[in-house]
């Protein structure tokens, strides 16, 4: 008699039930599960996704639940989603552009640069697991921009050397000017003894 009038035995399992009927709701409009607990529209169903998180790292919540929002997608560490959606973005600028090097200022790009910008700070300050420092390398991430910028000129004063038999590279000369600028520098840096020792010595293997 009580079932035939829809009478709620467990009124728990049926509140959970509920959220996650609004959940597949909100992924059929969203195409995702990761609602913010920001969302003001979704702010119940926000606080009740960041729960169940934190019930399954205290191990708390059932396999049986576990398995239902796994089946629509769920996103356990929403930290790792997030790193992951960007390491995916810049692969496929990398694609495109050829190279990892996205500037904070590529307004096209901004939030991706910001990104970028932070793994070098993490990298510097020994926060950045080593898994990740492994996935970035493996599409050439730049850890260090005044570095690469340094190396990416000596190769090619390697390459102008192999041209010309020299290192000489005049500031007059217009196919070269930026490069001549560059050798320019060098010989400035090294006067006022801030020129490392390693480029120094780079220099020098070549004729500098």
């Amino acid at each position: 008699q009580l079932n035939s009038i829809g009478f709620i035995w467990d009124t728990l399992e049926h509140a959970w039930n509920k959220q996650f009927y609004e959940l597949c709701a909100f992924r059929a409009r969203k195409g995702h599960c990761n609602v913010s607990t920001n969302d003001e529209r979704n702010k119940s169903l926000g606080n009740w996704v960041q729960q169940q998180r934190k019930l399954r790292k205290k191990n708390t919540l059932s396999s049986d639940r576990i398995q239902q929002l796994n089946s629509i997608g769920f996103i356990w560490d929403s930290l790792e989603h997030a790193w992951n959606e960007h390491f995916n973005q810049l692969c496929a600028f990398k694609a495109q552009s050829g190279h990892c090097n996205v500037s904070q200022n590529d307004e096209r790009n901004k939030s991706l640069g910001e990104w970028v910008k932070n793994q070098r700070v993490l990298y510097r300050n020994d926060a950045l697991n080593s898994d990740r420092i492994l996935q970035l390398n493996s599409i050439g991430f730049i850890w260090d921009t005044l570095e690469h910028a340094w190396n990416k000129q000596f190769y090619e004063l390697c390459a102008f050397r192999a041209r010309k038999g020299h290192c000489n590279v005049s500031t007059n000369d217009e196919r070269n000017k930026s490069l001549g600028n560059w050798v320019q520098q060098q010989r400035k840096l090294r006067k006022k003894n801030t020129l490392s020792s390693d480029r120094i010595q780079q220099l020098n293997s070549i004729g500098f």
